[in-house]
């Protein structure tokens, strides 16, 4: 570990090892960049120091900073986990080559966001539940090590468990009223949709309202056993992107991600936003809330939902006792 040297160095910039691996391919395109505080003490009680709330400044000003760490897990372990990872794929596919779980998902996990400026309170989240059970919560996610020890990370869980009932049935049987499954498989999903999927409502509070507010990450916990202790492993999962066809060998490239395991399609469906269908949403959430120049345009839509509920003809004599109602005025 080093420290800056303040009066010859003002910024250092460092390149991850996957960093080199996507520049070495031709396929490291940044677009985006964030900034971080984790070495800032702000509030120096917590460092066993008095001072006023004006000395501050001047003490972070002053602080060393160290030089930049790209490296945070052994390479030997990377290269067996990479090692394995790569003889089990079917042959002739390509390497799989994944960033470090260590630099992706433990360090500087927290970037340094932005607040509503006519807000007296700090950014929070709020999580409805439309459809589907909170089962438990927990204010941290929990990792067992392989030294026995647990990585504790900022980041709040809320476990909802989900049920579905399925049929195997042989694929002469396959039928319309029979497709709803995993594909290229003989196994059909029994339960209805509404009862295996969630529907969530998620917003940021106090905070500036854009376009795109959030980003999603999607990760599988994989139990890892050596010596008799089990870890828990971040296993990143990713998301189709649009394919760049340039030649003919790029056709070839080309993944189905319902058969891959790297990739989230292969277990379920994931819509958001405009993805999923006005009907599904003014049902579920018909009151809808203008949040700045980004309103809601389903506000309208669901309005006109509920008029055509309520044109439904209403019949008088349904649900009569009477085995013969009358004449009809």
């Amino acid at each position: 570990m080093k420290f800056l040297n303040k009066q010859e160095q003002v910024i250092d910039i460092q390149m991850t090892p996957y960093g080199k691996y996507l520049t070495s391919i031709g396929k490291f395109k940044p677009v985006y960049y964030s900034f971080f505080d984790d070495d800032i003490i702000y509030d120096a009680s917590y460092i066993g120091i008095d001072e006023l709330q004006n000395e501050s400044e001047e003490r972070i000003k002053q602080s060393q900073r160290t030089q930049i760490q790209c490296h945070f897990s052994p390479l030997e372990k990377e290269f067996n986990n990479n090692y394995e990872k790569n003889i089990s794929k079917v042959p002739g596919s390509k390497p799989v080559e994944q960033q470090k779980t260590a630099e992706k998902s433990y360090i500087l996990p927290q970037p340094i966001g932005s607040m509503d400026l006519i807000s007296e309170y700090a950014p929070s989240w709020t999580v409805r539940y439309l459809n589907g059970p909170l089962n438990n919560s927990q204010k941290n996610l929990i990792l067992k090590e392989h030294d026995g020890g647990q990585k504790v990370l900022n980041i709040p869980q809320l476990q909802t468990d989900v049920k579905m009932d399925i049929q195997i049935v042989e694929l002469e049987e396959f039928t319309d009223e029979l497709f709803d499954g995993p594909a290229e498989s003989n196994i059909v999903v029994k339960s209805k949709e509404e009862e295996y999927s969630v529907l969530l409502k998620i917003s940021e509070e106090n905070s500036e309202f854009q376009k795109n507010n959030f980003d999603i990450e999607i990760f599988e916990v994989i139990e890892e056993t050596k010596n008799n202790i089990t870890a828990d492993i971040l296993r990143p999962l990713y998301f189709q992107k649009p394919h760049e066809i340039n030649n003919e060998m790029d056709i070839l490239e080309q993944v189905t991600p319902e058969n891959d395991d790297n990739y989230v399609a292969h277990y379920f469906d994931i819509k958001i936003d405009k993805e999923i269908p006005q009907a599904i949403l003014c049902e579920y959430d018909p009151a809808n809330k203008k949040l700045g120049v980004f309103a809601d345009e389903r506000t309208m839509v669901c309005q006109e939902v509920l008029n055509q509920q309520e044109k439904t003809v209403f019949n008088i004599y349904e649900g009569s006792t009477q085995d013969v109602p009358g004449d009809i005025c």
